[in-house]
């Protein structure tokens, strides 16, 4: 097949734009992939799940410290009441009896207020828990927002780029033979179609050629189609 020279130069223009369409389609695909945020958007799932057990247990906590409080109180009022009680009574027997339970009752709150001083401990413990997690998670969800934004805004730079080489491409297809660029896109189906031979290695697949080959590509008129020997693909010279 014939094709001047200015037309083989148009092909391989063609050929390293189509290259450059096809790295274009790479990083999209590895863009919009979730590649590059996998392991935020696994770690925000993690801290998801650790949030919520805190939470459960600083609510179990505080539950617990809301019945503690409860007692205290209800034991505080009986012991009220009995004071109020002992300061009435004028039988002896009555009043042995309420100093008794007197007793009880205080035995009882000194409990409850250790019980609740424990409790009140153990709330700050898990609540320093929950706050840890939750900044962790908040952290990690910002992150995760700015490295979304960057990826969109690379993936929107990208698109334009892309369609600005696609309509390129529709342009600079035309100026070709109909023969020439069907041979072309034969050859592309099957790999790289087109290359510059640089000294005597193949642009397309990179290898030398050997001295036989390199005579008889060399040999040919400017306008013949040369083609690599290993690889097949169009050979500007």
């Amino acid at each position: 097949m014939k094709a001047s020279e200015n037309q083989q130069a148009g092909l391989l223009s063609l050929g390293n734009l189509d290259a450059e369409i096809s790295r274009a389609k790479s990083t999209l695909t590895e863009l919009t992939s979730g590649k590059s945020t996998k392991d935020m958007r696994e770690l925000n799932l993690k801290l998801a799940g650790e949030l919520i057990e805190a939470r459960n247990q600083l609510d179990s906590v505080e539950l617990e410290l809301k019945r503690a409080e409860t007692d205290l109180q209800t034991v505080e009022q009986r012991i009220e009441k009995d004071n109020a009680r002992l300061s009435t009574t004028s039988n002896s027997k009555d009043a042995q009896g309420i100093q008794s339970e007197l007793a009880t009752l205080t035995k009882r709150k000194s409990e409850l207020e250790d019980m609740e001083l424990a409790i009140l401990e153990k709330k700050d413990e898990v609540a320093a828990v929950f706050a840890e997690v939750q900044a962790r998670k908040t952290l990690n969800e910002n992150e995760l927002r700015e490295a979304e934004a960057k990826i969109e805004a690379e993936v929107l730079k990208q698109r334009s780029g892309l369609d600005l080489m696609v309509q390129q491409r529709a342009q600079q297809s035309t100026q070709l033979p109909v023969e020439l660029l069907e041979l072309y896109e034969k050859k592309a189906a099957r790999g790289i179609a087109i290359g510059r031979l640089i000294g005597r290695e193949c642009g397309a697949c990179r290898i030398s050629l050997g001295a036989t080959a390199y005579a008889e590509i060399q040999a040919l008129p400017s306008d013949d189609i040369a083609t690599c020997p290993d690889c097949q693909a169009i050979l500007v010279r």
